[in-house]
């Protein structure tokens, strides 16, 4: 990318060019990610089917989701004519799915979870929950209205950093940066500046060591090797305060100002009230969305109770749920999310939630795993 087409990034759209509901759609492309279905033929696949007869206990699908909007943010085309940073639904699939679930199984809303899960109530046979990681703009804007069409209550889980800073949380301005730069560009940026900060240079990321690369391909494993690599590199590899300054330069650089694309990226607080007053539950998600094996004992600690507090001050002093940013689950994590005052956390693992499910490491799906519709690669710029 040249120096004209930097300049054209060099600050964060207004809110006349941001997404909005029924404003067309972008251009995607199915994403080829390993699918393990679920739901086939209008039921479940009879693994599953033979799993729920068998014990003839209630099961819960708990369902996933991150991004969901019809039109992208305005930035430049990728430079590898590719997009590789968001990934999401437009409005369409994700009703798509949610009808289909809906003619498979039972819709339930969180306060029902957990009185099942606590033996105060009897879930249907099957039933599902839906719940939003993340904290973003797209939750209010493109999902709860169609939550309330269908008369759905659903689960927003919310870093608290977002609702205290005006920031970009370093995940998602790897988002954008990737869909700007690529996966060559960025690697090519990374290593430029690793190469200029001294705090960065003991874990450069060569992957000399196969273990590392087989957490990188185990943990992104629906990403090509670079970029699973690269994502590993950044998320679980480098020093976290050197990582985020070296993220927010690249940011400034090549998007625009963090802290006036956070103010229209992530949800504020006349949002959450509004959605927590139609009854949906809004839960943590950490305070600064970071993996918690990289904390000490007492960064989770201290990292759980700040987002309590946040939640707390803002939105009262509810029961709530956490969910693991990166589904990272550690004891010391687990430990620290009880004490704060989370009643239960939900993780990434695989399977159907049971009753007996432990209260602090509930299993959901990803909705990249249900093939009722693909997720797509959405291209930020059409």
């Amino acid at each position: 990318m040249d120096s004209t087409d930097a300049s054209r990034c060099t600050d964060a759209p207004d809110s006349s060019s941001l997404p909005r509901r029924g404003q067309g759609t972008v251009s995607t492309r199915n994403c080829d990610l390993p699918i393990s279905p679920l739901i086939k033929g209008g039921g479940l696949v009879p693994k599953l089917e033979e799993q729920i007869s068998r014990d003839h206990s209630s099961r819960c699908l708990v369902v996933m989701y991150h991004y969901v909007h019809d039109v992208a943010p305005q930035i430049d085309q990728p430079a590898s004519g590719e997009p590789c940073g968001i990934r999401g639904l437009t409005r369409a699939a994700i009703a798509e799915q949610i009808d289909a679930l809906s003619r498979n199984y039972e819709p339930i809303d969180w306060p029902k979870f957990y009185a099942w899960t606590q033996g105060r109530w009897s879930a249907p046979h099957r039933c599902f929950l839906l719940t939003f990681d993340d904290g973003l703009a797209d939750h209010a804007e493109s999902v709860v209205p169609i939550l309330q069409d269908r008369g759905l209550r659903s689960v927003f889980f919310v870093p608290g950093t977002i609702l205290a800073r005006r920031q970009m949380l370093s995940a998602h301005a790897v988002h954008l940066l990737l869909n700007l730069l690529g996966v060559d560009g960025l690697s090519d940026e990374l290593q430029r500046e690793i190469a200029q900060d001294a705090d960065l240079q003991s874990a450069e990321g060569r992957y000399d060591n196969e273990n590392e690369d087989s957490d990188a391909l185990r943990i992104y494993g629906y990403e090509s090797p670079e970029l699973a690599r690269l994502k590993h590199l950044i998320t679980w590899r480098l020093p976290i305060d050197a990582r985020n300054r070296m993220i927010e330069r690249l940011f400034e650089r090549h998007v625009g100002s963090a802290a006036r694309w956070s103010d229209h990226w992530y949800l504020g607080w006349k949002s959450l009230v509004e959605m927590q007053s139609m009854g949906h539950t809004i839960g943590g998600h950490g305070f600064d969305h970071e993996p918690y094996s990289r904390f000490s004992v007492e960064e989770c600690r201290n990292d759980a109770f700040r987002v309590a507090s946040v939640l707390r001050d803002g939105l009262g002093a509810d029961a709530r749920p956490f969910s693991y940013p990166f589904g990272d689950v550690t004891s010391a994590a687990s430990e620290a999310i009880a004490r704060a005052g989370f009643v239960q956390a939900f993780t990434t693992e695989k399977q159907w939630a049971a009753q007996n499910a432990d209260p602090l490491r509930i299993p959901r799906i990803d909705t990249i795993s249900i093939p009722l519709v693909s997720e797509s690669k959405t291209c930020c710029g059409v």
